[in-house]
């Protein structure tokens, strides 16, 4: 182009006769969800947790999915980031990935990306980055790229469910070269993965930020971004969504439901949850963080006794959930007896027995206690605290606003919620939460168990054994050395529940994952 003709097309521009291509504008809403809280990680295994649940979905994607579409329990198993999977022989499965599918930073997805994921570097080996990924990898053997596009995994026993084990955050892919270039925590704070959203922000003392990840494989987001904002009480979560500033809020207390029906602009939105809420005794004598009086099994028994469930869950939830015996969870069904009891029930006497049995001398027992971190569970530790205090015990609760702040030493009872979620058996929370892998044995900032050996090697033999009728004998002999330990008091299945803003069509799913990508939610015309 001459000078004259160039000078001459930016004198028509600024006239405004000679206009330049305008990009379409993006339409898509930016979403605010009102959250109770945000886990310190959002790395798939580090970061598992019930606040981190809700976001991962739309980060990452699992090697196998569940089929929500159909189904809200998500029973059946479904293509995802792999397309097909065959056993070939006893201990091996094999798995054909996706092609084509790119990550947030560019870079496409490789079969080498999805062995690293499953990797013994990352996960189950001597030295593993990310070791409490063994709670989902106990037989696994060999993790191969035997091609560009074929995984292999090898188990050292039979595994006839292990497709199922990547319906979990084990199944979230991760990036090989990023991940380890990296490192876990940093990963862990600006993710990277091959979900609908890739994430811009992240402060897990006030919020998380998505944008729409638009060369996403399984369709246009139709979300231009997502905030996941901490807002820990339920009034100001309410006020805002009256006001516009939310779109989707969590948790409601079951005192407020009707008034959050009333309001002609919002739906109230509740499903079972596929998780339990509990409270976890530390049975540990830590000294590095002075004395801890719940390290005695006798006042764990004597917290536990003093506490009528039943009438605790009917009274937060009517009928909608039920306060299980350990384990014996109904989302589990050949493992599950409704006429099993728990080893400690509600008894004010023998609580008293336990208590003068102990040698509980007054000493303070804390309670670290995440404000607003499960529905209802607010009105619950009240209570609780207030029984225990009834009964001779010397409460504190120490209410804080986030899992940071909660998740450390020194407490004798943290709350915590345990996920039933993986193979149609209770394998998962009986050996993922409470094996010697777990976060409760191993953390350093807030383990408050040691299983025992008997159990540990009760679990190993129930991970191996074939035989159903076997298998459930070993549960339940597992179970009886954790009841016997009495590590924690379970409280609830979870019942999950939302607040949306009548602008938009949401399908929701039994679980307390949130799924934003296409199909899922739209604006209403």
């Amino acid at each position: 182009m001459s000078m004259r003709i160039f000078k001459a097309a930016v004198a028509l521009i600024a006239t405004g006769l000679l206009a330049l291509p305008v990009m379409a504008q993006d339409t898509r809403p930016d979403v605010v969800i009102a959250v109770n809280g945000l886990y310190r990680s959002i790395e798939p295994i580090d970061g598992n947790s019930t606040n981190s649940q809700r976001i991962m979905d739309s980060i990452y994607d699992p090697i196998v999915g569940r089929n929500f579409v159909e189904d809200p329990e998500g029973g059946e198993l479904r293509a995802s980031l792999a397309t097909e999977w065959e056993q070939v022989d006893d201990l091996t499965w094999r798995f054909k990935i996706r092609e084509g599918v790119k990550f947030h930073n560019g870079e496409t997805m490789t079969a080498e990306d999805v062995a690293f994921t499953l990797s013994s570097e990352r996960i189950w080996g001597e030295n593993a980055l990310v070791p409490a990924g063994t709670r989902y990898t106990d037989s696994f053997a060999r993790v191969e790229a035997i091609d560009a596009t074929t995984v292999e995994v090898e188990t050292s026993i039979p595994d006839p469910n292990l497709p199922f084990r990547f319906v979990t955050p084990l199944g979230f892919v991760v990036p090989k070269a990023a991940y380890l270039e990296q490192g876990v925590e940093k990963f862990g704070q600006l993710p990277i993965g091959t979900g609908p959203y890739k994430v811009v922000e992240f402060d897990p003392a006030s919020h998380v930020k998505l944008e729409a990840f638009d060369d996403y494989w399984g369709g246009t987001p139709p979300l231009k971004s997502v905030e996941f904002r901490i807002v820990p009480e339920f009034s100001a979560r309410l006020a805002g969504m009256v006001s516009g500033e939310f779109d989707i809020m969590v948790n409601t207390p079951v005192d407020e439901i009707d008034t959050v029906k009333g309001y002609d602009e919002l739906t109230y939105i509740s499903r079972p949850g596929d998780n339990y809420i509990l409270l976890a005794y530390n049975t540990l004598e830590l000294p590095e963080f002075g004395p801890n009086p719940v390290a005695d099994v006798n006042l764990r028994y004597a917290l536990s006794a003093a506490i009528d469930r039943e009438s605790l869950v009917a009274s937060l939830w009517g009928d909608a959930t039920v306060a299980p015996a350990p384990f014996n969870f109904p989302d589990s069904p050949a493992y599950y007896d409704p006429s099993i009891q728990p080893l400690i029930t509600y008894d004010p006497e023998a609580a008293k027995a336990y208590l003068e049995k102990s040698n509980y001398n007054g000493e303070e027992v804390q309670i670290n206690v995440v404000r607003g971190a499960y529905p209802n569970f607010d009105l619950a530790i009240e209570y609780i605290a207030e029984q225990w205090r009834n009964l001779g015990v010397n409460v504190k609760l120490n209410i804080v606003d986030s899992w940071p702040l909660a998740l450390q030493h020194p407490f004798g009872v943290l709350n915590m919620s345990m996920s039933t979620t993986f193979d149609g058996t209770p394998s998962r929370s009986i050996w993922g939460f409470w094996g010697p892998e777990s976060a409760r044995a191993t953390r350093d900032a807030d383990r408050s168990w040691a299983p025992p050996a008997e159990f540990v090697e009760l679990g190993r033999q129930y991970l191996a054994e074939p035989d159903v009728a076997k298998k459930v004998e070993l549960f339940r002999q597992m179970v009886t050395i954790w009841e016997k330990e009495q590590p924690a008091l379970m409280l609830w299945r979870s019942v999950v529940d939302w607040v949306v803003s009548n602008k938009y069509e949401w399908t929701t799913i039994n679980s307390n994952a949130m799924l934003l990508g296409p199909g899922y939610i739209s604006v209403k015309q």
